[in-house]
């Protein structure tokens, strides 16, 4: 089943960079900043998102369209990621 995934970029010691990435499947990710890594978001719902960001409408347009997109999430110490 195909479906819009959520990942955050995570840097050593549990700290986040400002990046998430919206991506059809798995493989479709960018490469991660030197010593990050993509960690999957098993609470991401794509309405949930969009009723608290609606600037994201796009972002998961180009997502459905090419097969990922990068965010740059304002304050990477934001708890709904």
């Amino acid at each position: 089943m195909n479906r819009l995934r959520k990942y955050v970029e995570w840097m050593s010691r549990g700290r986040r960079t400002d990046r998430i990435a919206y991506v059809m499947k798995e493989w479709d990710l960018p490469q991660p900043l030197p010593g990050a890594e993509w960690q999957p978001d098993a609470k991401f719902s794509p309405a949930d998102e969009l009723l608290t960001n609606p600037n994201l409408k796009a972002v998961f347009k180009e997502a459905l369209e090419k097969g990922w997109a990068l965010y740059s999430a304002p304050g990477s110490d934001d708890e709904r990621r």
